[in-house]
């Protein structure tokens, strides 16, 4: 399996686009655009822990095709940034937002969150990123950049689908990221960098079940589709992403590497 593509280079792609429109019910339950591992479940557990109103004002670091985004501002009326750096994802996501007629309540900028984010101090009510934190080789500094950007009292949500707690061999970890580069976190880790940043720990979730069970939903997904796939895209690809889904869903079952939520809060007073 020595062949690299970005996952992200496949799933903003028209084939990409259609693949999921087609199986995305199949592997997440309820599809409405999102990828990684969030089921809309998850999801509308994130909304409410976060509670946006209509006055709020959201930031979501890595929005990829927006359909995280929109089905927020869709759902409680709150305005929404999304930050990406895939230029293919932020013109998927502008479409998809004036498509719904929500192009006056979520915008879209194309960023890098491994550099300062380009964003004023205190300007938004919450923070959320989707498994995006692991593919930022500082985590520190991007925890920092969060606590910066919020309002005294608003709330940031990420989850991390790579917190390591048990051994994980080399080959093992190069397919389980061969879609993509990631950061492997030590349990507890996160933890101490929200705490250092000036952040208040408000709880944590364990999702490492729904690895499992996206992973498994993927894998029958990939067999059912596999002629179309590898007419589209060639053995290589179809092998990488089957065995790294595979991967994925071995790793969790087992609890070597597994998912959590965190949410946390920056203090009310501006001191």
């Amino acid at each position: 399996m020595n062949f690299h593509l970005d996952a992200y280079d496949i799933a903003y792609s028209d084939l990409g686009q259609e693949m999921l429109a087609k199986v995305g019910n199949e592997i997440y339950g309820e599809y409405v655009g999102q990828l990684s591992w969030m089921t809309i479940e998850e999801y509308r557990r994130f909304i409410a822990r976060l509670a946006p109103g209509p006055e709020s004002h959201v930031l979501e670091i890595g929005s990829g095709n927006g359909a995280a985004a929109v089905y927020l501002a869709a759902a409680t009326g709150a305005r929404v940034t999304g930050l990406d750096s895939s230029e293919a994802g932020l013109r998927l996501a502008v479409a998809l937002a004036k498509d719904r007629g929500l192009e006056d309540r979520v915008e879209f900028r194309l960023g890098d969150a491994s550099q300062p984010l380009p964003f004023a101090d205190a300007c938004f009510d919450a923070i959320f990123a989707n498994d995006t934190f692991s593919l930022i080789p500082d985590r520190a500094a991007v925890v920092r950049q969060c606590h910066r950007v919020l309002r005294p009292g608003g709330h940031l949500l990420f989850t991390d689908c790579m917190v390591m707690v048990g051994p994980v061999g080399s080959e093992e970890l190069a397919m389980r990221t061969w879609a993509g580069s990631s950061w492997l976190t030590p349990h507890g880790e996160n933890e101490r960098l929200l705490g250092a940043a000036g952040f208040e720990l408000l709880s944590s979730e364990d999702l490492t079940e729904s690895v499992v069970a996206v992973a498994r939903r993927q894998d029958e997904a990939f067999g059912k589709y596999r002629e179309e796939i590898v007419n589209n895209l060639g053995e290589g690809i179809y092998d990488g992403l089957a065995q790294s889904t595979a991967m994925a869903g071995k790793l969790a079952k087992e609890r070597r590497l597994i998912r959590l939520a965190y949410l946390a809060r920056k203090s009310p007073s501006r001191h």
